[in-house]
Order: structure tokens, then C-alpha cells, then sequence
């Protein structure tokens, strides 16, 4: 049986320095990256469960978010510490019968990572909605611009179309494989499958965040969706997301973003209708609004974590401008 990684936290520690100078990354973010796949290995696998009629029948997890386009699709060059993954629920299950899902991927993740209790925090849960977990990992890193731990956000509330099938494995791996190790080398170096939202239904997600805070001068809101702004640049100066987004078409186009209000408004979150004119007229993407000093300081609390080229805000309403037609 291979060994485990994390088990041997010396020959941890030596590989994440490795793979830190190897990438021009910070040792913290390489290490948080490790315990980062870890938890997603343990709670994203597909679960089956028994239905009411006695048949057989399953729970996806679709993996979203910053992480997801970061190190799945090397779409941004940001450091994404979270774990995003979305519960597909069959039909007609019961909060009670969902939530026993969500604590049973908590419990697996736990079982995984062989924390002790005291270093796991539910930080917030709704029965049958979402579980929101901390596992706080061992380690001699500090960093102040991540968070201590790896937060897990189990939710339900949330299209999980288009997805796809991917490979994953930690930066750690990566680097180690190119000095000749292999997957058998260590456990955690084995990759694994994983289902991932589609990045142009993650560009318009993130384009309705930003107009919907925007529009409601939501200033807390404005001020934590810096990143949102970075990655929309980001996303929409990516060729295969350009290529989904023409093949989509404005049409199937117009249809994802009333899905998205949709979802929004059946988990009662806000939302605010896609301006006349598409994204583009926006107020998130207007200098001369009254919220542009609030949006900017967010924006500025988010560079921290960006370890590619800055890109202004000037550059990415220039660019949302651009992309008026699809947008």
C-alpha cells in the first residue's frame, strides 16, 4: 500500500518547497493547495443512495468557483483557497434526507484527512441546504492573505449545467512529477476525477454578482466581490471561453442567465435583471458610478492574491465593453 503524504509532514514540507520555487509561488499557497485537493478528493465522488422505492439512485457534486478555474481550467493566475462544490439532488428528497448527505461527505472528508475533531468547524449549515466546514491542517506556514484552514462549502443552491469530467491533482504532484515521481510515489499523488462547471456559466455568474451588488449599492458585497472583477477579465480574454460563448449564441445565452436569476431566486438570494443593453451597461463596469471608489477598494483587498500580471479595472470594462454583443 503507497504511503500517505500527509502522514510524513518533513517530506511534505521539503516538496512544497520545491514546487514553491520551482512555480513562483509562496510555500503557504503550495502547502494550501495540497490539503485543498485533498478535501475535494474525499468529498467530490459521486454518492449513491437508496430511494424511497428501493431503487438506487445518486448525489453529484459539481465543482465551481475560483479553485475550479484557477487549477482546472488555468484560466487565472489567483490563489482560490476555497473548496466550492454543488450538491445535485434527485427529485423529491427531503431537507432531512439532504442534509444527511451533506454530514456524510463532511464525515468522509474528516475520515480522509485524519484530523483531529477539534481541528474541524461546521461554520455554517441549513438543513438540507448547505454545510459550511473548516478543516484546519497542520502547519509551520504563515501567510497572512489566506485563511487558516480549508473551508469546504457544501451547498445546493445553484444551476450545475454545463459541467464536464476532469483530472486533478495538487501542485505538489505536478512538480514532482516532472523530477521523475509518479503516481504510486506517494497516495496523494494518485489523480482523480472530478465533475466542474463550465467556466462560461462561471463568467456569467460572476458578471450577474457584480451588476446585482452594483445595482443595490450593496457596499459589504462590493467590497468582498474584488476577485469577481479580476476574473471576469480573465475569463473573457480566454480563447475556449470566447468559443463557447459564439457557439452558444445570444439566445441560448440570454436562456443561461435567466437560469442563473432563476436558481438565485428560488435559494432567496438577490438578484437584479440584465440591463437592456446586456452586461456591458452595467453599473459594475461604469467609473463614473457613484459605487466606482467602493467596487475599486475591493478590487484593490483582492490583488493580494494574484500572482499573474494586474490587470486595471479600466482594462476589464474595456474588455466587458468589448464583449458587448455576447455580453
Amino acid at each position: 500500500m503507497t504511503d500517505r503524504l500527509r502522514d510524513n509532514p518533513d517530506e511534505l514540507d521539503v516538496l512544497v518547497v520545491r514546487a514553491s520555487a520551482a512555480l513562483g509561488i509562496p510555500a503557504a499557497y503550495v502547502e494550501k493547495d495540497f490539503w485543498v485537493t485533498e478535501v475535494l478528493r474525499a468529498a467530490s465522488p459521486t454518492r449513491k443512495i437508496a430511494a424511497s422505492d428501493g431503487s438506487t439512485t445518486e448525489v453529484m457534486f459539481v465543482f465551481k468557483g475560483g479553485t475550479s478555474l484557477s487549477r482546472v481550467f488555468r484560466i487565472i493566475d489567483r490563489f482560490s483557497e476555497d473548496v466550492d462544490l454543488l450538491a445535485v439532488f434527485p427529485d423529491g428528497m427531503t431537507p432531512t434526507a439532504r442534509h444527511s448527505i451533506l454530514k456524510l461527505v463532511d464525515a468522509d472528508v474528516t475520515a480522509h484527512l485524519g484530523l483531529a475533531t477539534t481541528d474541524i468547524a461546521v461554520t455554517s449549515s441549513t438543513t438540507g441546504v448547505k454545510r459550511y466546514t473548516t478543516y484546519t491542517y497542520p502547519t509551520d506556514t504563515t501567510d497572512g492573505d489566506i485563511k487558516e484552514g480549508v473551508l469546504l462549502e457544501l451547498g445546493s443552491r445553484g444551476g450545475a449545467q454545463p459541467a464536464s469530467q476532469y483530472s486533478y491533482h495538487s501542485l505538489v504532484a505536478e512538480h514532482a512529477f516532472t523530477l521523475g515521481d509518479d503516481e504510486n510515489t506517494w497516495e496523494e499523488f494518485t489523480p482523480f476525477r472530478v465533475w466542474v462547471l463550465a467556466p462560461e456559466r462561471t463568467l456569467l455568474e460572476k458578471v450577474a454578482a457584480v451588476h446585482d451588488a452594483a445595482t443595490r449599492i450593496d457596499t459589504d458585497s462590493l467590497l468582498k466581490h474584488g476577485r469577481h472583477f479580476y476574473d471576469i477579465y480573465r475569463l473573457l480574454k480566454n480563447d475556449r471561453v470566447q468559443d463557447a460563448l459564439h457557439r452558444l449564441g445570444p439566445d441560448d445565452i440570454a436562456a443561461l442567465v435567466e437560469d442563473i436569476n432563476i436558481h438565485s431566486e428560488a435559494a432567496g438570494f438577490t438578484w437584479s435583471p440584465r440591463p437592456e443593453g446586456g452586461y456591458a451597461d452595467s453599473p459594475a463596469f461604469d467609473p463614473e458610478y457613484s459605487a466606482a471608489e467602493t467596487i475599486a477598494a475591493g478590487y484593490r483587498s483582492a490583488q493580494n492574491l494574484i500572482h499573474g500580471d494586474l490587470v486595471t479595472l479600466e482594462e476589464i470594462s474595456a474588455a466587458v465593453n468589448a464583449n458587448r454583443l455576447i455580453l
